[in-house]
């Protein structure tokens, strides 16, 4: 999107500037590590650790992160280069997770120099009204003060064993599975976000019309539960070949025995620009 001239954001000159922070690469793709999960999981297993992750993260040519704002209190010297999306809206494991509830503002993201603020919808769960609503608010502050939106649009609610992600209709209706993803994504663009993170559909066709849902509304798969290297690699691989515009591995991310080695693979799928730079 750098120095083109038919963005169809140029009305919005402080969004398109703060998008071409995200979106760096070529083919107008990113790369990033959420870290969003210090909040919902805590500083736990492979986050028990999480300074010394985030200094290899932070060296290993990222394009954004995901937090919340002491995160970026605490790390921005390190992440000064890295675009910084603020997390508004959370929940943690130890409640009602499916449900988030709205814990910040475009304001005080302003404030801190994010160059984006994510809100996320968990569809088909009891609050996702709730969470709509809070999409739609956000949505007005973002156009106001000219920043981009993340929807974090999934589909999944409270199950009785914890969240259902609905992995088990996904093996039994791909279909009906990628109908579902499909109109979440759908439904956030629609509500004013300008960017999508969500889940991958499990095939290259069927993601193909997740992002044809949305288009041209860039999309960035979630590399979801923590998995062998190979499957990962895998995800991302066939998402990009869909039309994913970026990735964001937060658990497969953390959960290596060598982090800079596993983002320099996904580096690999998104490759730099001619000049080197990120």
């Amino acid at each position: 999107m750098k120095g083109k001239t038919n963005s169809p954001y140029l009305e919005r000159p402080g969004l398109t500037r703060r998008l071409s922070r995200i979106f760096r690469r070529k083919g107008h793709r990113t790369l990033g590590v959420p870290f969003d999960d210090l909040l919902i999981s805590g500083p736990l297993g492979h986050l028990c650790r999480f300074d010394e992750i985030v200094d290899e993260v932070a060296s290993s040519g990222i394009d954004f992160t995901i937090g919340f704002p002491w995160f970026f209190q605490r790390f921005g010297a390190a992440l000064y280069d890295v675009a910084w999306i603020v997390n508004l809206t959370a929940s943690t494991v130890r409640s009602h997770h499916t449900r988030k509830v709205v814990v910040g503002s475009v304001d005080d993201a302003c404030a801190i120099g994010a160059d984006a603020v994510a809100v996320h919808v968990n569809f088909t769960d009891e609050a996702e009204a709730e969470m709509l609503s809070a999409l739609s608010a956000a949505s007005r502050d973002c156009r106001r003060l000219g920043m981009p939106l993340l929807a974090l649009a999934y589909v999944r609610r409270q199950g009785a064993n914890g969240d259902d992600n609905y992995f088990a209709l996904r093996d039994s209706d791909p279909e009906a599975y990628a109908d579902l993803v499909a109109h979440a994504c759908h439904a956030v663009v629609e509500l004013g976000a300008d960017l999508v993170k969500t889940q991958y559909t499990g095939s290259v066709d069927s993601f193909r019309r997740v992002v044809k849902s949305v288009a041209p509304v860039p999309v960035i798969i979630a590399g979801g539960p923590e998995q062998d290297e190979a499957i990962a690699l895998k995800l991302a691989s066939d998402a990009l070949r869909a039309g994913a515009n970026g990735l964001c591995f937060g658990r497969n991310t953390y959960c290596r025995t060598n982090v800079r080695q596993f983002l320099g693979c996904l580096n690999v799928f998104v490759p730099k620009d001619k000049a080197g730079s990120t």
